[in-house]
């Protein structure tokens, strides 16, 4: 029995283009993996402190041997290391002299993940001012460092190393504590945010409070009428 031309199946539902509009490639939603059901009965791991507190002394102890090793390579001037000492890269023995301490730490793709609770800042500097003041300081410092280092350029071309050194170490600082500055960034831009939004309920308040006036007027003027 030969079906009525009006009558069309779902594939062919899907087939079919109309102008101007998008063609259907998925007819419904799939339904939901099997372990959906099992959710709500599992419960997530602990959380390994005891580890990521262990990884987070281990981190700061070594970028506390970084620092502390390109500072000593920056004042011994033993060699033309500066591209060695800006790319992170220690020259000499590099070998652990403290004991490492023993244990599990929990790391992703082989960096160990910090604990931000226990992380202790390098230089907590509570005073914008003080920042600011060791910005300007060592922003002189550079410029001088920099005509110091033009001056050896042109007289003494061989004898330049320690004056670029000097030179890369205090922009570096500079980086260091504009980065201090960040938290006194966020937080003035957050009392900005809340002032402003204060001021936007206080106009709303006192539009709401005039409006409120003009209605009791309003009813006052009613009731004398009446």
């Amino acid at each position: 029995m030969s079906s009525s031309p009006n009558t069309l199946d779902a594939s062919s539902v899907v087939e079919v283009e109309t102008p101007g509009e998008a063609t259907l490639l998925v007819s419904e939603f799939p339904p939901p993996p099997f372990y959906y059901t099992e959710a709500s009965t599992l419960k997530p791991p602990e959380i390994p402190k005891e580890a990521l507190e262990r990884g987070t002394r281990k981190a700061c102890a070594a970028a506390a041997k970084t620092r502390a090793e390109a500072e000593r390579l920056r004042l011994a001037d033993e060699g033309d290391q500066t591209a060695d000492v800006l790319g992170g890269v220690l020259a000499g023995n590099t070998t652990s002299e403290l004991e490492e301490e023993e244990g599990d730490v929990v790391a992703i793709f082989g960096e160990i993940v910090e604990d931000p609770l226990t992380v202790q800042p390098l230089d907590p500097c509570e005073d914008p001012a003080v920042i600011r003041d060791e910005v300007k300081r060592l922003n002189r410092e550079v410029v001088q460092g920099f005509v110091d280092l033009l001056h050896d350029l042109v007289n003494r071309p061989a004898e330049n190393k320690k004056r670029r050194d000097e030179l890369s170490h205090n922009v570096f600082l500079m980086l260091q504590e504009t980065n201090k500055f960040r938290e006194h960034q966020s937080r003035e831009l957050l009392i900005e945010i809340l002032e402003k939004q204060l001021e936007q309920r206080e106009k709303y308040i006192n539009e709401l409070e005039n409006k409120i006036t003009k209605v009791d007027n309003l009813l006052l003027l009613d009731e004398n009428l009446l």
